[in-house]
């Protein structure tokens, strides 16, 4: 049984005059967050998560692909599929991620590929799919959502670490290949965010608002990247929360 589906919308929908946006993890926190303000300053969204979106799936202008990003070989021939069947996509926004957090030697090796294939393989794979269409039109962007813990790593975080490492240095070097195709690769990188990511740690933010970052902060960075023009690029964006407070489980 495939693990893909999709909510069908109405091609007219995809006019040539609308701007079309890719968003993986498009059910997450940040990613529900950048295809809804995607979707109301006009542009169209094609969506892929590993479930539902929270927002409603016969959003005009939206269609979504149900996809385990652990499943890399059906996310390249989704990808591919899109590509083919849909004109006018100038952008890429890569918003998943999967975090655990423990001693590397507690960690099962199944937790570590899952971090491995979300947060690093895929994104490589939707930039090898998605770099030789923007390459024809001479255009595009890619924009990829790091971590601060690809800046600075810290206990109990290292293989994450490495993921968010790992992405810096992939989007700097396809950066250093692609300006002359004006390609805008973009990697932002944002402390705490609140949101979902926590709902299954032992840790979170303090409540304060200022002891995290909100999701429609970052969509609306997101926002206004899409409206940069060629010929000036940022290449990482470093988003931190005012205070830092962790909050931990009693138990």
């Amino acid at each position: 049984m495939t693990l893909e589906s999709s909510f069908l919308v109405a091609e007219n929908h995809f006019g040539d005059s609308i701007k079309k946006v890719i968003v993986i993890g498009s059910t997450g926190t940040i990613g529900e967050a950048v295809s809804t303000l995607l979707l109301n300053s006009g542009f169209s969204v094609i969506g892929i998560g590993r479930k539902v979106p929270s927002f409603d799936k016969k959003k005009e202008n939206y269609i979504h692909h149900i996809l385990d990003l652990q499943n890399t070989d059906l996310l390249e021939a989704t990808l591919s599929n899109i590509v083919r069947d849909h004109e006018g996509i100038i952008c890429l926004v890569h918003c998943a991620g999967l975090g655990e957090f423990s001693n590397i030697e507690n960690l099962p090796i199944s937790k570590i590929k899952s971090m491995l294939d979300v947060n690093l393989l895929s994104v490589i794979v939707s930039a090898k799919v998605l770099l030789p269409h923007f390459k024809k039109m001479d255009n595009g962007k890619l924009i990829l959502i790091g971590s601060e813990a690809g800046l600075k790593g810290g206990q109990k975080g290292s293989v994450y670490s490495a993921t968010k490492f790992g992405l810096r240095g992939f989007a700097q070097s396809i950066r250093e290949e692609t300006a002359k195709n004006n390609i805008f690769v973009t990697v932002i990188n944002p402390g705490m965010v609140r949101g979902k990511f926590f709902d299954d740690k032992n840790f979170r933010p303090g409540k304060s608002v200022d002891n995290a970052i909100e999701p429609n902060d970052i969509a609306k960075l997101v926002n206004n990247l899409l409206d940069e023009e060629i010929g000036m690029v940022f290449d990482e964006i470093n988003v931190s929360q005012m205070k830092k407070v962790i909050e931990f489980n009693k138990n």
